[in-house]
């Protein structure tokens, strides 16, 4: 593909990485500098691409890598149990940083945790490798020697549970208001 191709179908590249990107960062300017790396390194090949659909699917998974290493990046290196004040809530923690919202925060850390900890040991701890040490299913099914469809299907019904009893919470406390 001659420059002059790659030019007029950059748009259209661009787009297929921010899609895919968006698919693993959650925020829009994550997704946006995945997507401008992996154009830049798709442009770097350029002379080697063979056809629009080839530059597609390369796109796609350039993006793909770019956001992955991205969060890889980003991974604690070791929490364990009480030691996690950088804990994904706390780091959710809004620009009111009042006493009282750090005591809701902390309470309701509390609380997950020990929702958490109630659960099933295996569904316990495919959701701490999980949400934890952001281990993907792949990683998580060779640690505990088992397949990614089990990894998945116990994760999905750590949450299904962590969910419903948040549900019940929050009509709990809805009704005590």
């Amino acid at each position: 593909m001659n420059q002059i191709q790659f030019e007029q179908m950059s748009p259209q590249l661009r787009n297929i990485a921010q899609g895919y990107a968006r698919r693993y960062l959650a925020r829009a300017d994550d997704a946006d500098d995945a997507a401008s790396d992996a154009m830049l390194r798709l442009w770097a090949v350029h002379d080697s691409l063979r056809d629009t659909a080839h530059a597609a699917r390369l796109a796609a998974v350039i993006a793909r890598n770019v956001a992955i290493d991205m969060l890889r990046r980003r991974r604690p290196t070791s929490i364990s149990g009480d030691e996690a004040h950088t804990s994904w809530l706390l780091q959710q923690e809004s620009d009111n940083n009042t006493p009282e919202s750090q005591l809701e925060w902390k309470e309701d850390e509390q609380w997950l945790r020990q929702r958490i900890e109630q659960l099933p040991p295996r569904e316990m701890q495919v959701m701490r490798l999980r949400q934890t040490e952001r281990r993907t299913n792949e990683e998580i099914a060779a640690i505990l020697g088992i397949s990614k469809d089990s990894v998945a299907t116990m994760l999905s019904s750590a949450r299904r549970k962590l969910f419903n009893q948040i549900k019940e919470r929050n009509r709990t406390w809805q009704t005590d208001k």
